[in-house]
């Protein structure tokens, strides 16, 4: 058994079929929450001309992810972006490539998800109903500035995704999902 290679890939904004053209830089993780250091290397902040990097990986599993950058603007380009990509998790058997993909989302994407964490931490009574409110109000109003995804993929249908998984905890087709109250 050899080491393993890993192919990794940055897809677009909001384009999980496409592929990035700036420079990345890829991050490796071990399963401690650590960067992988072997040998001599450390896997941290690899570039990825193009949003890809090959990289060979002693056999393992590992949690990848991605940042373009913080203070590189270029003029003229509206990024409107998150810096980071949603993370992988990528099991790599020695003498095999691997390929993974890294989501790059956009700001408003990241928004929306932070808005049903916001909701989902109010029901299980984590935050206070006036803290959930001032963050609701506040993401609302900067997702109201920025542009929509163009492809909703689970954005579409938040709405849905929740009653079916109330549905299918609770054990009845016609589970109500109770919103919560935020004062």
């Amino acid at each position: 058994m050899g080491l393993a290679k890993l192919s990794v890939w940055v897809s677009g904004m909001d384009d999980p079929c496409s592929v990035d053209n700036r420079r990345w830089y890829i991050t490796i993780y071990d399963c401690n929450g650590d960067v992988l250091q072997w040998c001599t290397k450390k896997y941290a902040l690899m570039p990825a001309s193009c949003g890809h990097l090959e990289v060979e990986v002693p056999p393992g599993c590992y949690y990848i992810k991605a940042v373009w950058g913080f203070a590189a603007v270029v003029p003229g380009f509206e990024y409107r972006a998150n810096h980071f990509t949603d993370a992988a998790i990528v099991q790599a058997p020695g003498g095999e490539t691997v390929t993974v993909k890294l989501f790059n989302p956009s700001a408003h994407r990241c928004g929306t998800i932070i808005l049903q964490a916001v909701t989902d931490l109010l029901l299980q009574k984590a935050v206070r109903p006036e803290t959930a409110r001032k963050v609701t109000q506040a993401m609302e109003e900067l997702l109201n500035e920025l542009p929509r995804p163009q492809k909703g993929f689970e954005l579409g249908h938040l709405d849905e995704i929740d009653k079916l998984v109330c549905a299918l905890e609770c054990g009845t087709a016609k589970a109500e999902c109770k919103k919560p109250e935020m004062q």
